[in-house]
């Protein structure tokens, strides 16, 4: 999954992809990216990642059966490798910048 974020929206592309959680704001200042991310909901950037909210995911993501249980795997993995919070409604994503 790649999360997109330009200057004013954020969208969720490749959803079935669950190997990879990373978020293109490519020409995006800091504080523009975290604007926008926070307003759509996204999460909230912490220095180079981006604290996704899983219901930012879930809502964007196909929610069927299978996904969510591919879905499910793929958080269950990223909180093995302590990138989830503690409440598991987040998960650290990495920001590409450029």
């Amino acid at each position: 999954m790649i999360i997109v974020i330009t200057d004013n929206t954020v969208r969720l592309d490749d959803p079935d992809i669950f190997t990879e959680l990373a978020v293109d704001a490519v020409g995006l200042s800091r504080d523009s990216a975290a604007a926008t991310a926070e307003s759509a909901g996204a999460g909230t950037v912490d220095g180079d990642h981006l604290w996704v909210d899983l219901d930012f995911l879930r809502g964007h993501g196909r929610g069927t059966g299978d996904w969510n249980n591919a879905f499910a795997a793929m958080i269950d993995y990223a909180a093995g490798k302590g990138w989830t919070d503690a409440e598991r409604n987040r998960v650290r994503a990495h920001i590409r910048w450029d």
